[in-house]
C-alpha cells in the first residue's frame, strides 16, 4: 500500500465538466457520441488526517438543491474505487477531500466524472504517483463505476482531457 509523500496538496486539481452533443443515451451501448469538455470544472485538494482513518468529503460545490445528498452514497463508492485502484490504504491515516469549483453538480454535466478526475489528480500529487493523463483517465473510469455501474468512458475522457 502507498504512503502519502505530502500532508496536503499544494494546488487545486481539476476535472472538466462535459456535454454530450449527440448520442447521450446510446454511448453506453457502444454507439458513437459527440462529447465536449467545458470550461466549468470541479477542483479538488486533499489533506492527510494522521491517525484518523477513512475518507471525509467536504463538498463545497454550488449544487442543485438536494443533488449532493442524493448522490452521496454513489460518491463514497466512487471514491473508494479510485483509492483501491491506486492502491491507497486509508485504514491508519485518512484523507479529507475538499471539492469546489464553478461546475454545478447536476445530471448530464459530467459532475461525477469531474469529481473522480480531480480526485485522481490530487491523489497523484499527495502520494507521489506521477500519473500520466491516460492513467488519470483510467482511474476516473474505474471511479465512474461507483456512480454509473457500467460507464461508457466518454465522461471521464472529456473530464480528463477537455476539448472536443
Amino acid at each position: 500500500m502507498r504512503r502519502a509523500v505530502v500532508e496536503r496538496t499544494e494546488k487545486n486539481h481539476i476535472g472538466f465538466g462535459k456535454i454530450i452533443l449527440f448520442g447521450e443515451h446510446f454511448v453506453v451501448h457502444g454507439a458513437e457520441a459527440l462529447v465536449a469538455g467545458i470550461d466549468e470544472y470541479t477542483s479538488c485538494r486533499l489533506e492527510l488526517t494522521k491517525g484518523q482513518p477513512g475518507i471525509c468529503v467536504v463538498d463545497g460545490r454550488p449544487a442543485v438543491p438536494g443533488y449532493i445528498v442524493e448522490k452521496a452514497e454513489e460518491q463514497r463508492l466512487a471514491h473508494r474505487l479510485v483509492f483501491r485502484h491506486l492502491n491507497i490504504d486509508t485504514s491508519v491515516d485518512g484523507v479529507r477531500i475538499h471539492l469546489g469549483g464553478p461546475l454545478v453538480p447536476t445530471s448530464g454535466i459530467g459532475a461525477s466524472a469531474s469529481d473522480v478526475v480531480s480526485l485522481s489528480r490530487a491523489l497523484s500529487e499527495m502520494y507521489g504517483l506521477d500519473l500520466t493523463e491516460d492513467e488519470v483517465n483510467l482511474s476516473a473510469f474505474v471511479g465512474e463505476g461507483g456512480y454509473h455501474g457500467t460507464p461508457s468512458g466518454a465522461d471521464n475522457t472529456a473530464a480528463t482531457f477537455g476539448g472536443l
